[in-house]
């Protein structure tokens, strides 16, 4: 068996994992900056941190895995004629760039101020923009690319915040919760528009045909991670309508129904990063576009 019917799907999700979650905590820091404690602000710095770390190393493997495809065995992986047309490959520059975009983030981090914002920024549009320059989105060209864009980018913002959120449920003064949560709730009724709008438009240029989506087994496995977005959605809405309006008087009982809901989206989202790494590594697109 091809152990890069394996590998691939892995490396792949773990590269959508450690993108999320180092841009995902930047823009949480950016976004909220004002209402972040200092033990917050240190936990979604680590968070960039150890994601930033991840996603170097895994980026640097997929290069590798580029290679090990080319020539079709694992010692190809070590093979300079394979690894010098995997550098030349788009998939190839488009993992290069991913990890000098994380390399940018780790320089980033140990600077202050106006010049680690800047640098932040600029290594986190490289490593979003690193997902268009291969696979699915290439055929359709800048339309399709910059909808990718849009959409990683309202996903980023998503996912980012779920994991601090998660920690200041457990902490024992959840502060500032309920003013963070609420200010998440206004910024992204703006991003889940921007998220589903170019999504769709995305999905629908892939396949040229919307029937394919319920006769073919990419069209099957996207209608999947659609009808889980949908869920990921609607729990947020409840989040929004229901939980965090009740967090401002910072009862027990609010806390930890907020904590369930944001652990279950974390499970969603992962349910997601892997049938989206599926969709990019295992299968191609129908009618051979």
């Amino acid at each position: 068996m091809d152990v890069w019917i394996i590998f691939n799907p892995i490396l792949k999700a773990l590269l959508y994992a450690a993108s999320f979650g180092s841009v995902g905590s930047f823009l949480f820091n950016l976004h909220f900056a004002k209402q972040l404690t200092a033990e917050l602000q240190a936990y979604c710095d680590y968070l960039t941190y150890r994601s930033i770390l991840v996603g170097a190393v895994t980026s640097l493997l997929m290069v590798f895995s580029v290679a090990g495809n080319l020539g079709g065995d694992l010692v190809s992986v070590i093979d300079p004629l394979m690894l010098r047309l995997a550098l030349e490959s788009k998939s190839g520059v488009g993992y290069s760039t991913a990890f000098a975009g994380f390399s940018g983030m780790l320089i980033a981090h140990y600077l202050r101020g106006y010049a680690k914002r800047v640098g932040l920024m600029i290594s986190s549009a490289a490593i979003l923009f690193s997902f268009t320059m291969s696979g699915h989105s290439q055929p359709g060209g800048t339309l399709t690319q910059s909808l990718l864009m849009i959409h990683l980018f309202g996903i980023t913002f998503w996912l980012g915040a779920l994991l601090p959120f998660r920690w200041m449920c457990l902490q024992h003064d959840p502060q500032k919760l309920g003013v963070i949560a609420h200010r998440f709730g206004v910024l992204a009724m703006g991003y889940v528009g921007l998220l589903i709008s170019a999504g769709l438009g995305y999905a629908y240029l892939l396949l040229g045909d919307i029937s394919l989506i319920f006769t073919t087994l990419y069209g099957n496995v996207l209608l999947i991670k659609i009808v889980l977005v949908v869920a990921l959605l609607s729990l947020a809405a409840l989040n929004k309508f229901k939980l965090v309006p009740s967090l401002e008087s910072k009862l027990t009982h609010a806390v930890r129904g907020f904590q369930r809901s944001v652990q279950f989206e974390i499970a969603l989202a992962l349910i997601i990063l892997t049938a989206s790494s599926l969709l990019t590594t295992s299968m191609t697109l129908p009618m051979g576009k």
